[in-house]
C-alpha cells in the first residue's frame, strides 16, 4: 500500500463517484479504478459497493476512511513542520461544526485563511458536538466549532469560548403564547418541548439549566438538528429553546424572552498535539470575526 492509494480511496469516498474523484485528483478514471481494485485486493476486502449509477462506502471502507484521515493528517503535519515557508506547505484542515451559526461567517473565515495558505485544502463537516469532540481527540478532525456543555471538553483538548448568549423560547405563530413577550423557565415544565437528543452537548446545557433552577422538565420531543427542531416547532408540535441569534434563521417562529434564561456557549476546540500554523490562523480569524 502506498500513500497515493489512501488519497485515492479518500477522494472516492468523499465524492461517492469515480469520475468526480478522478477529476479532483487529476488522474484518468480508469487508472483510479485500477488503483482502488489493487488496494482492495491487497486488503482482502471491498472498500466500496459499486452499481452502474452509484458508489457507496462499505463498513470496512468506513473504517479505512476514518483511519486514512489520521494518516493523511499526520503526513500533512510532518511535511509542514519541515517546510521552510509555512504558507507554501501543502496541508489539510478539517473543521467540524454545528449548524447553523448565526454569529460568525465561517465561509468568510475559510476564504481568508485559504488566501493566506493557498495550498491548504479546507473541509467543513457539519456534525453533532459530541461526535466532533471524539473526532478531534482521535485525530480525524483538526478543530471544531461546537456548543459545549459544562465540564467539557474531553481531557487533553483545548476549548476557547467564542460567545455565550441567552436562549429564547421559539413558538409557532399560532401558538397560544405567540402574543407573549416574556416567559419564565418554570412555565415550560407544563408544555411539550423540542430539544436535542439526551446526552448531546446542547441537551446537556439545557438540562443543566433546568436542574439549576429546580424545574422538572415535562414531555420532550427530540430532534438531532436545528433545522428539524425549527420545523417541528413551526408545525406546532412543541416549543423550543434556541440561541436568540437564530431568530433570523427561523423568521416564521415567534421569539419570546425567557426572564431566567439559560445560556449556551459556543466554543472552538482544538487538540494541542496537532497544533500547526494553519489551525492557529483559523482560530485567530474565527475569534476576531464573531459578531458581539
Amino acid at each position: 500500500m502506498e500513500l497515493r492509494h489512501i488519497r485515492y480511496a479518500v477522494a472516492v469516498a468523499e465524492e461517492q463517484h469515480f469520475g468526480r474523484a478522478a477529476a479532483r485528483l487529476r488522474v484518468a478514471q480508469s487508472a483510479l479504478s485500477a488503483q482502488i481494485r489493487d488496494l482492495e485486493r491487497e486488503l482482502g476486502v471491498e472498500l466500496f459497493a459499486r452499481t452502474s449509477r452509484s458508489v457507496s462506502v462499505t463498513p470496512a471502507g468506513q473504517i479505512f476512511l476514518e483511519r486514512s484521515y489520521s494518516v493523511l493528517g499526520a503526513v500533512s503535519r510532518l511535511v509542514a513542520d519541515v517546510a521552510p515557508d509555512p504558507t507554501t506547505a501543502i496541508r489539510r484542515l478539517r473543521v467540524g461544526m454545528i449548524v447553523p451559526l448565526a454569529r460568525v461567517d465561517v465561509v468568510a473565515v475559510v476564504g481568508r485563511v485559504s488566501g493566506r495558505y493557498p495550498n491548504t485544502t479546507v473541509t467543513l463537516l457539519p456534525r453533532a458536538s459530541a461526535e466532533i469532540l471524539d473526532a478531534i481527540a482521535g485525530g480525524d478532525l483538526d478543530l471544531g466549532i461546537i456548543g459545549l456543555a459544562p465540564g467539557r471538553p474531553n481531557p487533553g483538548l483545548t476549548a476557547t469560548a467564542l460567545w455565550t448568549e441567552p436562549l429564547s423560547l421559539f413558538v409557532a405563530p399560532d401558538h397560544p403564547w405567540a402574543g407573549r413577550e416574556t416567559v419564565r423557565l418554570a412555565e415550560l415544565a407544563e408544555v411539550t418541548m423540542i430539544d436535542r437528543p439526551a446526552g448531546s452537548e446542547a441537551r446537556l446545557q439545557s438540562d443543566h439549566a433546568f436542574t439549576r433552577s429546580s424545574v422538572t422538565r415535562g414531555h420532550i420531543l427530540e430532534a438531532d438538528s436545528a433545522e428539524l427542531i425549527g420545523q417541528l416547532a413551526e408545525a406546532g408540535l412543541g416549543v423550543t429553546l434556541l440561541p436568540t441569534s437564530l431568530a433570523s434563521v427561523f423568521p416564521t417562529l415567534h421569539v419570546i424572552e425567557v426572564i431566567d434564561a439559560p445560556t449556551r456557549t459556543v466554543s472552538v476546540v482544538t487538540n494541542p498535539d496537532n497544533a500547526n500554523a494553519v489551525i492557529a490562523a483559523f482560530v485567530e480569524d474565527l475569534m476576531s470575526s464573531v459578531q458581539r
